[in-house]
């Protein structure tokens, strides 16, 4: 005996499941519900309108400039809403219990180097995820003992701190699409890319 309807259901249950695995690609979450859930997230951002020339390719899907996101951030950061939701998500569920376990504090502070730049990939006349809004640079981590975690200092020494970042980097490839470290190349001698683009690049 036949069952369309529930042939259907599960034909879109598996087509759902097939989209939870691996690392994430970009993140279609836009617009108003992206702005509710930064609200509903607590992170402390404000819109950004009519960001970009009308000609330009540099164009931000809802833009906002974010100053918090559970930890504040070392200067405000113009980037897409949906990078800035997954940015929480990722210091919540990652950032803050990696410091605890491994350096005993909580961060307080994520140092960046940037995430909105109107530029190509060097070399290609391709542009950045940065130039979307889709990506941002982490130098490092204040905690709240004051002491400081810097990827161009403490990525190759020996000690916690090393574990700590090596650690994040892994895992930051399971909310990422492209995770690049002072590993990758020399010019991420100093921060961690993160980006929420359309290709997949875990180099940890």
């Amino acid at each position: 005996m036949r069952h369309p309807g529930w042939l259907a259901a599960l034909g879109s249950a598996l087509l759902l499941l097939a989209g939870c695995g691996g690392t994430p690609g970009p993140s279609a979450l836009s617009g108003r519900a992206c702005l509710a859930r930064l609200t509903a997230q607590d992170v402390l951002y404000r819109p950004v309108d009519s960001f970009g020339a009308p000609d330009s390719r540099c164009q931000v899907d809802t833009a906002v400039r974010v100053s918090r996101v559970e930890a504040g951030l070392n200067h405000p950061a113009v980037m897409s809403c949906a990078l800035a939701s997954r940015l929480d998500d990722f210091e919540r569920e990652v950032v803050q219990p990696l410091a605890a376990a491994e350096l005993g504090r909580r961060v307080v502070r994520i140092d960046h180097l940037g995430s909105f730049s109107c530029r190509e990939i060097r070399g290609t006349s391709r542009l950045s995820e940065h130039a979307l809004g889709r990506a941002i640079d982490i130098a490092g981590f204040r905690l709240s003992d004051g002491t400081t975690v810097s990827v161009e200092h403490d990525w190759s020494e020996r000690g916690p701190k090393r574990l700590f970042l090596r650690r994040l980097a892994r895992r930051a490839c399971g909310y990422f699409s492209v995770v690049l470290t002072p590993d990758s190349n020399s010019e991420h001698y100093d921060h961690i890319h993160l980006d929420i683009g359309p290709d997949r690049l875990c180099s940890v």
